[in-house]
């Protein structure tokens, strides 16, 4: 069994969700009992808040690097940065090991694709949606991005840092952000695109009222595969 390295803590909230999807992933597909060989090394998330609030995105490059070598060096033989924003420093996580790293993007690509669908609804950090490390790697892959108006995307992080990284969920922000997937749509993008890991705390397959794809559990299948 490959033995799966997490860059995690961005926040706990998602990489509990990461590690709760591996396992019941691993036992559904091998049977009871049979779980996924995980290392886990978690980051001060509040260092990671303070770094990107200033746009030093070098340093949290930094920091993510040291945390893939550490990964690494206990015996990891595939990496994930449990953090879609942070994808912003993939090339730098790369660049510090010689292990795969497995990339949340690619694992959105595929399972738009598997929905028969051509575009996404990019929701996400505002980093995320107001950069374009993000959308412009899906749309080299052939998906096309429709993001959120730019009040919308104040929202929603908002959403994501005053609540759902504080392990708080709402109704109302469950609303809110239900009424701004369906805003993206209205707009062309098919697939509502989970793209910030604890969004995954808001909505799952029972509360969705279109086609979505929940980036965590995109990504763990992803890894599991590799």
């Amino acid at each position: 069994m490959t033995r799966i390295g997490l860059i995690g803590g961005m926040s706990w909230e998602s990489t509990a969700s990461y590690y709760r999807l591996l396992n019941e992933a691993t036992s559904q597909q091998m049977g009871p009992w049979h779980q996924p060989s995980v290392l886990i090394d978690s980051l001060d998330f509040s260092q990671i808040v303070e770094l990107q609030r200033g746009g030093d995105w070098s340093a949290t490059g930094r920091l993510l690097a040291d945390s893939a070598r550490r990964l690494a060096a206990g015996g990891a033989e595939v990496l994930a940065i449990c953090a879609n924003t942070m994808h912003i420093n993939v090339r730098d996580v790369e660049e510090a090991v010689s292990v795969p790293v497995v990339d949340i993007r690619d694992a959105i690509v595929q399972v738009v694709a598997a929905l028969g669908a051509s575009s996404v609804s990019l929701l996400g950090t505002k980093y995320l949606m107001n950069d374009d490390f993000y959308s412009s790697h899906l749309e080299r892959a052939g998906v096309r991005v429709i993001k959120p108006r730019e009040g919308q995307v104040e929202e929603l992080q908002a959403i994501i840092y005053d609540e759902l990284t504080r392990g708080v969920v709402t109704e109302s922000s469950r609303a809110r952000f239900l009424e701004i997937a369906d805003d993206c749509r209205s707009r062309g993008g098919e697939v509502v695109g989970l793209c910030c890991t604890e969004f995954g705390l808001l909505l799952d397959e029972s509360r969705a009222p279109w086609p979505f794809v929940d980036s965590t559990a995109a990504h763990v299948n992803a890894l599991l595969s590799a």
